[in-house]
């Protein structure tokens, strides 16, 4: 049963990943705003929801590994 709690991690840190990738996807660009602004908060959120889904990959599988019947 370790499993479980690796396996829980990994899906609320791929789903967190999702989340935020789409947030970053639907951002327009705001008058007030410069359009650098905009993009460089594209590229930051891009980063933050490739590392959180490639976290949750990497505990998936440890689960994986460490589920045994």
């Amino acid at each position: 049963m370790t499993w479980a709690a690796t396996a829980v991690f990994g899906l609320c840190s791929v789903g967190m990943g999702a989340f935020v990738y789409v947030l970053v996807a639907n951002i327009e660009p705001q008058p007030e705003y410069p359009e650098l602004m905009t993009d460089a908060l594209r590229l930051v959120g891009l980063a933050i929801a490739i590392a959180a889904v490639g976290i949750g990959v990497v505990f998936l599988l440890s689960a994986g590994q460490a589920y045994t019947w």
